[in-house]
C-alpha cells in the first residue's frame, strides 16, 4: 500500500470512502424510514412531514451532489493516471443518479400541492422513487468500496491521499461547508480528524487556501448552531461570510445606512472594514438609482452566462453542419456543457437561497412571480440535463458509427437553441422586474451582502474557474468596483477568502485570452485548488468523466488488415487514432444488435413495474384475497421471462463480451464495474422472486397488499438500476467495438454468443428482442445473425421455427389407412419372389466383387458359393450418394482396368444400393416381415419403441409412406433415407391412431417420449439420457443443451462440450480423414485429437488399431510415454547387435511431434528424437560416422 504515515495514523482518503459513505448511508436509511411514515400520517400531519422529508432531501442531495463532482473532477482523473479505465462507468452513473434526486424534488412538491386520494397516489410514487435512490445510491458505494478504494490505497501515498481529501472541501460550496463539515465529523474519532489536519496541512502550498482549509477542518469548532438547517438536528459550525437575512428591515431604515439619514452612526461590521472601504460605501446613495449600484454584478453575471450560451449554441450547429466529427471538437463541446451548465445550477440556486426570499420581504404581491423564477430554473436545469445526455447519445453513436448520429445532432441543436432561449427570456425579466425592485429598497450594503452571498453559494474549485472568465468580460471600473463591493460585503474573518478571490479575478485581467476564446472554459484551470498528482504530459488522456475515446494505440495485425472493411473506425488509420469520424458513412457493426437488447430489456422493465402497480391497486380496492388471480398470473409471468432473459444476457457479457475486452491491451480493467453491477442485480432478482413467493403464500388480504407494496417497491428499484447499468454499457462499452474491433472479430463474438444459446431460448429471444426494433433494425439484426452463422443450418432452423409450416396431410384424430395386399411389405416380396430368386446370385456375385476390388483384395477360388448378402458389408458401402460417386471415381481413374471392367464395376456401384435393398427384403420376406404391432414390442408393454430409442409412436415415412419405429430403422431397411424434417405424422403405438406429429397422441392423451422434437420429429424416453436440439446444426445432440455443457462453434459447424471450445483448434467445415464423412453433419459421434483435428469415433477405434499418428499431421495421438518406453528397451539391445558398419553411422531424422530437426543412431525402423524424446520420426538422410 501506498503509505508515508507516521506512526498509526489513518489513511487520509477513509475520510471519503469510508465516513463519508457512511454517512451517506445513514441518511439514506433516515430518508427511507420517514418517506415510509407518510402512508401513515394523518392529513393534518402530512404536510408537515413532507416540508421537512423536503429540507432532508435537499441537504441528501447537496452533499451526494458534493461527493460526484469531487469524484468526476479530482478522484476519478486522480486515479485514471496511475490504473487505467477504473472509472469509466461511474461517472455515467453520477448523472442519473442526479436525475433521480431532481425527480425527487418534483414529487415532493406535486405531493405538497395535492389532495386527498391523488395525494396518496403521489405519496406512493414518493416511496417507489425512494427506494430508487437508496438502490441506486447504495449499489453505486458498494461498487467504489469494492473496485476502488483498494486501488487509491494502493497506488497512493499518504500525501497524494491528503490533496485529494484537500480538493473535496475545495468542491464543497461555501455555504455548506459549516453543515457538511459538521455532518461529517459527527461520527469520525478525534484523532482521525487531527491527523487529516497535519497531513492536509503538508501538502497544500497556498498559505490563503491553508487558512481555509484549516479552519474548515479544525476539530473541537462546533460550538454553536449554523443559520443554516441541517436535518436530524445536526448543529453546524457558523460560517461568517454567510449571515442570515434579517427580517423587518423595510419597516426601518437600513443598519449600515443611519449615518446618512441622520441617524445614529452605523454600528454594522461592514462600516469598520477600514477607511477606504467606508469612504467608497458612503460615496452611494441609499437610493441613487443612477450611481453604480452592486447588484448590477448579478447583471454582469447574466451577460456572462448568455455570451456563453451564444458561444455553445454557435460550437453546437458548427458541429451538425460539418462533414465529420472530431473527437476534440465532441470534447470541447462537452466541457463547455460541464462548465456552462454549473455556472448556471449554483447561480439558480443561489437567487433561489438570496434573492428571491428578499423579494418576497419586500413585496408580498411578487410571490407568484417568484415562484414562476424558481419553477423557471428547475425546467433550465432538466434542460440542461437533457442537453447532456444528448450529448453523451451523440458521443457515443459517433464513436461506433451509428447511422442515428445525425438525427441527434438535430436533436441536440434544438434543445441548445430552446434552452438558450429559456434561459436567456428568464434573465431579461429578472434584470427588468426583479433587480430593479431590490436595488429601489435596499441599500447598498444590503445589495453588496446580497451579491457576496450568491458568490459563496459556489465552490473554490469552481470560483476559481469561473472569477477570471467573469472578470475577463468586465471593463476596469466594473472589475475595480467588484473587488471593492466584496471587501466591503465580507466580513473581517474572511481576509484570507477575500483575498484568494480577488487573486483570481485579478488573474483574468491580466492573462485573459483572445475575444474569441473567451468562453472556452478550457483556458481558465485550477492552478490553486488543483490535483499535482495527475501527470501534465501531453498525451495522457482527459479523466472518465471529460474523456472522448480516439481509438487503441495498438492496432492487431489481423484487425489491421480488416481496417478497410470496417470503414472510418479506430482501425481505420495506422495509428490506431481516427482523426474523424464520418458523419454521413455511417455503419452498423455487427455487435450492435447484442446491445440492442437493451431496447427490449428497457420495454419490458416498464411493464413489469407498471404490472406491479396495477397488482397493488388492484388488492387497495378488493374485499378479499384470492390466491392465483389472472394479475398475479401475468405478473409472474412477466418476471419469469424477464429474469430469463436478463441471466442470459448478463451471462453471455461475462463470459464472452467482457473477457473480450479485457483481452484487449488498451482495455484491461474496463469491465469490472459491469461484473460487479451483474451481481447486485442478481440480488434485486432474488429479492423479486422472494417477493412473489411471499405474495403466494399470503392467506390474507392485508399480508397480501404488504408483500404487493413491497414488491411495487422493488420492481422500481430494479428498474431504475439496470437503466443506469445499461446506458452506462451503451454509452462507454458498445463504441469500443467499433473503435477496438474488426468486423471479422465481432462477428465471431456474435457466433460465440449465440453459440451458447439454447433452441428454446433463441426462439423465445429473438420475437421477443424483435417487438422493440424498427423494420430496418429487424432485418440488420437478421442479416448479422445469418452472417454470423453462415456456414451452420441456422437459416434452416429459422425456416422451421419462425415461419409458418405447411399443415399436416392429415388431420388429428384421422385413423390409418388398412394396408392393402400391395401395400404389404409381404405381399410385395411374395409377388415377386421368382425374379429376385432368379438373379440373387448373379447380382451377389457383382456385390462381392465390387466389395472385394474396393478392399483391395481378388475373388478367391471357391468363394463363389458364399455370396450371400452379409451385414458387414455396410462398412464398405456407406449408403449415401456421395460415397458412391467418390467409388466411381476412383474407379474411373484405375489404369489398371480395362474399360469393359470398369464399366462393369461402375453399373453394379450405381447399382449396389437397389441390390442391398432387394436382399433385405427377400430376407425379410422368407422370415416373415415384422407387422407395425410386431416392431413396437421391442422391449416390454410398458417400454416401447425400438433398438434405438424408447417411445410410444412410430413415424410415418413422407418418402414411401412405411411406418418405421425411427429414423435409424427406416435407413436400415430402406434403400433411400429418410429426411426426419419432413416427417409430419406419427401412429401411436398405444392406439394405432395416426395423427400429426406431437407430443402427446389427440386420441388416448399418452405422452409419446420425455423429450420431443418438432423439427427433428425425435422422440425419446430413455432414462438417464438428455437431449437437445442444436439451432446451428439443426439436429438432436445428446446433452444437457448449448450454454449448460455444449456450444456450437460456428466455423466449425459443430458441437461440443464446454471446457473444450476455448482450446480447440478451429478446422472448418472437416471431414473425417479416415471415412471421407462430413463430420459434422452426421449424428456419429466425433472426437477431436491432440493436435486439433477431429475423427469419427468409430473410425478412431478401428484405425487406432494400426497407427498412433494422425492421418493428417502425423503428431501422436495420444499419451505414447509407454509405447516408446518399451521401444527404448529395443533400442538398447539393437544397437548391439548392428553390424560394424551400421554402428557408428548416424541419421538425421525430423520430429513429427516437435517439429525439431536432429541426429539419432542408426537404426532400420527406431529413430529417437533427442529433444522430445519421441519416436515419432522420419528419416531425412542418412550421415557418415562422428
Amino acid at each position: 500500500m501506498g503509505c508515508d504515515g507516521k506512526g498509526n495514523s489513518h489513511p487520509p482518503i477513509k475520510v471519503f470512502y469510508y465516513h463519508y459513505h457512511n454517512s451517506i448511508r445513514s441518511e439514506l436509511d433516515v430518508l427511507s424510514k420517514s418517506v415510509m411514515d407518510l402512508e401513515s400520517s394523518t392529513s393534518d400531519l402530512v404536510l408537515d412531514r413532507l416540508a421537512k422529508l423536503k429540507v432532508r432531501v435537499a441537504f441528501l442531495e447537496r452533499v451526494y451532489s458534493i461527493h460526484s463532482s469531487v469524484e468526476d473532477e479530482v478522484v476519478y482523473p486522480a486515479l485514471d493516471s496511475k490504473v487505467r479505465n477504473v472509472t469509466v462507468a461511474y461517472s455515467v452513473e453520477h448523472e442519473d443518479e442526479e436525475r433521480l434526486f431532481e425527480q425527487l424534488s418534483q414529487l415532493i412538491n406535486a405531493a405538497m400541492s395535492a389532495q386527498g386520494k391523488q395525494r396518496r397516489g403521489v405519496i406512493r410514487q414518493l416511496v417507489c422513487k425512494v427506494q430508487e435512490i437508496q438502490t441506486t445510491l447504495l449499489k453505486h458505494l458498494a461498487k467504489e468500496e469494492e473496485q476502488l478504494f483498494p486501488l487509491l490505497l494502493q497506488h497512493f501515498t499518504y500525501s497524494e491521499q491528503a490533496q485529494l481529501v484537500a480538493q473535496l472541501l475545495c468542491c464543497i460550496p461555501l455555504t455548506s461547508v459549516a453543515p457538511v463539515m459538521s455532518w461529517l465529523t459527527s461520527a469520525m474519532p478525534r484523532s482521525e480528524q487531527e491527523d487529516l489536519l497535519l497531513q492536509v496541512q503538508e501538502v497544500v502550498p497556498d498559505n490563503l487556501l491553508l487558512q481555509l482549509l484549516v479552519a474548515w477542518l479544525s476539530p473541537g469548532l462546533v460550538t454553536q448552531a449554523s443559520s443554516l438547517s441541517l436535518p436530524g438536528g445536526v448543529v453546524a459550525v457558523e460560517v461568517k461570510s454567510v449571515r442570515p437575512w434579517k427580517e423587518g428591515y423595510e419597516d426601518a431604515p437600513p443598519e449600515c445606512c443611519r449615518e446618512l439619514l441622520g441617524l445614529d452612526p452605523c454600528g454594522c461590521p461592514l462600516a469598520k472594514t477600514g477607511a477606504k472601504s467606508a469612504s467608497a460605501h458612503l460615496d452611494i446613495g441609499v437610493k441613487d438609482s443612477s450611481a453604480r449600484a452592486p447588484l448590477q454584478h448579478i447583471a454582469h453575471v447574466h451577460a456572462a452566462i448568455r455570451s456563453a450560451l451564444d458561444a455553445f449554441a454557435a460550437e453546437a450547429a458548427a458541429l451538425s453542419s460539418c462533414d465529420a466529427l472530431t473527437p476534440d471538437a465532441l470534447s470541447v463541446l462537452a466541457e463547455r456543457l460541464r462548465f456552462l451548465r454549473a455556472v448556471c445550477t449554483y447561480h439558480s440556486a443561489s437567487e433561489d437561497d438570496v434573492v428571491f426570499p428578499a423579494v418576497r420581504q419586500l413585496s408580498s404581491s411578487d410571490e407568484d412571480q417568484c415562484m414562476e423564477c424558481q419553477a423557471e430554473h428547475e425546467n433550465e436545469g432538466l434542460l440542461l440535463e437533457d442537453i447532456g445526455r444528448l450529448l453523451g447519445d451523440v458521443r457515443a453513436s459517433a464513436r461506433r458509427g451509428a447511422q442515428e448520429v445525425a438525427g441527434l445532432l438535430a436533436d441536440l441543436c434544438s434543445a441548445v437553441d430552446a434552452t438558450r432561449r429559456a434561459i436567456t427570456c428568464h434573465m431579461d425579466r429578472e434584470e427588468a422586474d426583479v433587480l430593479p425592485l431590490l436595488q429601489e429598497r435596499l441599500c447598498a450594503s444590503q445589495q453588496r451582502d446580497m451579491v457576496w452571498r450568491t458568490l459563496c453559494a459556489m465552490p473554490l474549485r469552481l470560483l476559481e474557474r469561473v472569477l477570471p472568465w467573469l472578470a475577463g468580460k468586465l471593463t476596469e471600473e466594473e472589475a475595480r468596483a467588484m473587488l471593492q463591493d466584496w471587501e466591503l460585503a465580507a466580513p473581517a474573518d474572511d481576509g484570507a477568502l477575500v483575498g484568494l478571490l480577488s487573486r483570481w479575478a485579478t488573474r483574468g485581467r491580466q492573462e485573459s485570452p483572445e475575444p474569441q476564446d473567451q468562453d472556452n472554459p478550457q483556458h481558465y484551470c485550477n492552478s490553486t485548488c488543483g490535483v499535482h498528482i495527475i501527470p501534465e504530459a501531453e498525451d495522457a488522456e482527459p479523466p472518465p468523466s471529460k474523456r472522448i475515446r480516439r481509438g487503441p494505440h495498438h492496432v492487431d495485425r489481423e484487425a489491421a488488415q480488416d481496417a478497410e472493411r470496417v470503414g472510418s473506425g479506430a482501425l481505420a488509420t495506422t495509428s490506431g487514432q481516427p482523426a474523424s469520424t464520418p458523419k454521413r458513412q455511417s455503419r452498423t457493426n455487427p455487435i450492435d444488435h447484442i446491445f440492442q437488447f437493451h431496447k427490449a430489456l428497457r420495454r419490458d422493465l416498464h411493464a413489469l413495474e407498471n404490472d406491479a402497480r396495477a397488482f397493488a391497486a388492484e388488492l387497495e380496492d378488493a374485499q378479499d384475497w384470492v390466491p392465483g388471480q389472472p394479475s398475479l398470473q401475468q405478473l409472474e409471468g412477466r418476471f419469469r421471462c424477464l429474469a430469463g432473459m436478463y441471466k442470459a444476457h448478463s451471462q453471455a457479457e461475462d463470459e464472452i463480451i467482457f473477457p473480450a475486452l479485457e483481452g484487449k491491451e488498451a482495455l484491461s480493467n474496463v469491465s469490472h464495474a459491469y461484473t460487479l453491477d451483474h451481481q447486485q442485480e442478481a440480488e434485486l432478482f432474488r429479492g423479486l422472486d422472494e417477493a412473489l413467493a411471499a405474495i403466494r403464500a399470503s392467506t390474507t388480504l392485508a399480508e397480501a397488499s404488504q408483500h404487493a407494496a413491497r414488491l411495487q417497491r422493488l420492481t422500481a428499484a430494479t428498474r431504475a438500476s439496470l437503466e443506469q447499468h445499461v446506458r452506462a454499457e451503451e454509452q462507454e462499452l458498445w463504441p469500443l467495438f467499433a473503435e477496438y474491433f474488426s468486423e471479422a472479430e465481432q462477428d465471431h463474438l456474435v457466433g460465440v454468443i449465440i453459440g451458447r444459446t439454447g433452441a428454446e431460448v433463441l426462439q423465445a429471444m429473438l420475437p421477443w428482442v424483435t417487438e422493440s426494433f424498427t423494420e430496418g433494425e429487424q432485418r440488420a439484426m437478421m442479416d448479422s445473425l445469418r452472417s454470423a452463422t453462415r456456414n451452420t443450418g441456422f437459416e434452416r432452423w429459422l425456416d422451421a421455427t419462425l415461419r409458418p409450416r405447411d399443415s399436416a396431410s392429415s388431420a388429428p384424430g384421422e385413423s390409418p389407412k388398412a394396408p392393402t395386399d400391395s401395400d404389404s411389405p409381404k405381399a410385395a416380396a411374395g409377388s415377386d419372389e421368382g425374379s429376385q430368386q432368379g438373379s440373387a446370385h448373379g447380382s451377389d456375385a457383382a456385390l462381392a466383387e465390387v466389395a472385394q476390388y474396393l478392399a483391395g483384395s481378388k475373388p478367391k477360388q471357391g468363394q463363389g458359393a458364399d455370396l450371400v448378402f452379409r451385414p458387414g458389408w455396410e462398412d464398405i458401402f456407406r449408403m449415401n450418394q456421395k460415397t458412391l460417386e467418390e467409388a466411381v471415381r476412383r474407379i474411373g481413374s484405375d489404369e489398371g482396368l480395362d474399360a469393359q471392367r470398369k464399366a462393369y464395376l461402375m453399373q453394379n456401384i450405381m447399382a449396389s444400393r437397389y441390390i442391398v435393398a432387394q436382399q433385405r427384403r427377400m430376407q425379410g420376406a422368407h422370415a416373415g416381415a415384422a407387422s407395425i404391432g410386431d416392431r413396437r414390442c421391442l422391449h416390454d408393454a410398458h417400454n416401447l419403441g425400438c433398438a434405438h430409442y424408447k417411445r410410444r409412436c412410430q413415424v410415418v415415412a413422407p418418402c414411401c409412406g412405411n411406418v418405421y419405429p425411427c429414423k435409424k430403422c427406416h435407413d436400415a431397411e430402406e434403400d433411400h433415407v429418410l429426411e426426419v424434417q419432413k416427417v409430419e405424422q406419427m401412429v401411436c403405438m398405444a392406439c394405432s391412431l395416426r395423427q400429426p406429429s406431437a407430443g402427446s397422441c389427440s386420441g388416448c392423451g399418452a405422452t409419446m417420449a420425455r423429450y420431443y422434437c418438432n423439427i427433428c420429429h425425435l422422440w425419446d424416453d430413455q432414462p438417464g439420457r438428455s437431449i437437445y436440439h442444436c439451432p446451428f446444426c439443426n439436429l438432436c445432440r445428446v446433452g444437457e443443451g448449448l450454454g449448460v455443457d455444449a456450444c456450437h462453434c460456428m466455423d466449425c459447424n459443430t458441437c461440443m462440450h464446454l471446457s473444450e471450445f476455448s482450446t480447440h483448434k478451429c478446422r472448418g467445415l472437416s471431414s473425417c480423414p479416415v471415412c471421407t464423412e462430413p463430420l459434422f453433419e452426421s449424428s456419429q459421434p466425433y472426437r477431436e485429437l491432440p493436435c486439433g483435428h477431429f475423427m469419427h469415433s468409430h473410425c478412431f477405434g478401428q484405425y487406432t488399431r494400426y497407427n498412433y499418428t494422425c492421418p493428417i499431421c502425423a503428431k501422436s495421438m495420444g499419451d505414447m510415454s509407454v509405447y516408446f518406453g518399451m521401444l527404448d528397451s529395443i533400442m538398447a539391445k539393437d544397437v548391439c547387435d548392428l553390424p560394424p558398419a551400421y554402428a557408428s553411422r548416424r541419421q538425421v531424422i525430423l520430429c513429427n511431434d516437435c517439429g525439431r530437426q536432429g541426429e539419432a543412431p542408426f537404426h532400420f525402423v527406431y529413430h529417437k528424437c533427442s529433444s522430445c524424446r519421441s519416436y515419432n520420426t522420419r528419416v531425412l538422410r542418412s550421415v557418415g560416422s562422428h
